[in-house]
């Protein structure tokens, strides 16, 4: 292990420093920025930054986010972390450990972990120090990643006919798209409500968008398109350009002109914007993770995966991808009891889990 390195926390909300370097590791995702705990701060939560340096030089760290639970004492998750510069196991051992003294500072009693998305090796050296497979998702671990850096051509080519002929469709039958700005924020929020309402999942405030847009938009980080039919904004896709991909974050959609295909063009449309502005991927940000290990396997899906979500993503060609999975640590004995021994009585998800799942939808 190089004795070179040093070690420092912080818990200062904005790190410009800290932030820039994430953008450039390898691995580096927005959710590990300062820029992101600036937005869950808008939830309850607070930093807690664990960042290793050499000679000035960052070299890796990690960025947990904390919260107070009732009755518990505090619950912490790091997600897409830690990230490191180069290969290096001692280092990742070191922010590890690092890390989970400094849970352990702040009294945290249930701490969650999903290594970066090139962060395979890491799980080697969670069950060691403690951690079990969770079923929390902090983040998707199954995704469809397409590669823009072909000719659009190729890219088109690479779809499934469908989704190519939709694409047509929807240039022919008024759909246009346009780039939005803050002040478009609240179409997007009212599309996505609808779109939450026939999906049946809950939603973030309105101002969890709009501080996301606050702090993200000076540095480009952040982009809003929308597809419209005349005047009239039918659906929105927002957009997170960090490090070499473009990550759809949110769609929202009326339900309205179905016919039209306005998904498959404002997807289209950021597809293509991903390739002009250099970047490398373009990431759908998830999909089930069952149906994507059974796409992998090459195995038929039911006839009712063709009307879902994922079914629509897929045409859109690329690669289907497996992210590593979150793994936790309950240090407080009575959760890690109901932790380890109620979770079959209750679905599967233990109480833990379901404690973290709360505060992280709040």
């Amino acid at each position: 292990m190089n004795t070179d390195y040093e070690v420092k926390t912080s818990d200062e909300i904005q790190d410009h420093e800290w932030d820039a370097f994430v953008a450039r590791v390898p691995g580096g995702h927005h959710v590990q920025t300062s820029l992101w705990g600036q937005v869950k701060a808008l939830l309850g939560w607070r930093v807690a930054r664990v960042v290793v340096t050499r000679q000035g030089r960052i070299m890796a760290g990690a960025q947990l986010l904390i919260r107070p639970a009732p009755l518990v004492g505090a619950v912490a998750y790091l997600t897409k972390g830690p990230v490191c510069l180069a290969e290096d196991v001692g280092l990742a051992e070191l922010v590890l450990d690092e890390i989970c003294r400094l849970s352990r500072a702040h009294h945290v009693q249930l701490l969650a972990i999903q290594p970066p998305n090139n962060g395979q090796a890491m799980i080697s050296l969670l069950s060691p120090r403690g951690f079990r497979p969770s079923s929390l998702e902090l983040a998707p671990t199954a995704t469809i990643l397409i590669d823009v850096t072909p000719d659009l051509d190729d890219i088109l080519a690479q779809m499934k006919r469908q989704t190519r002929q939709n694409i047509h469709r929807s240039e022919r039958q008024g759909i246009s798209v346009h780039e939005g700005t803050e002040r478009d924020l609240d179409t997007f929020y009212d599309l996505y409500v609808a779109t939450s309402q026939r999906q049946e999942f809950s939603v973030h405030p309105a101002e969890y968008y709009i501080r996301m847009w606050q702090v993200f938009a000076p540095h480009g980080y952040i982009k809003l398109l929308l597809a419209k039919h005349g005047a009239e904004a039918v659906s929105a896709l927002l957009i997170m350009p960090f490090g070499n991909t473009v990550i759809a974050k949110r769609l929202g959609w009326s339900g309205h002109y179905a016919d039209r295909r306005p998904n498959e063009a404002v997807f289209w449309s950021a597809i293509q914007w991903a390739k002009s502005q250099g970047y490398s991927f373009f990431d759908f940000e998830g999909i089930d993770p069952m149906r994507a290990r059974a796409v992998l396997r090459g195995e038929s899906l039911p006839e009712s995966f063709h009307h879902s979500p994922d079914f629509f993503k897929l045409g859109f060609g690329g690669q289907v991808v497996l992210y590593p999975e979150a793994y936790d640590q309950v240090y407080n004995p009575i959760l890690r009891w109901a932790h380890r021994k109620a979770a079959p009585r209750i679905g599967g998800k233990s109480v833990a889990s379901r404690l973290m799942d709360s505060l992280r939808k709040r």
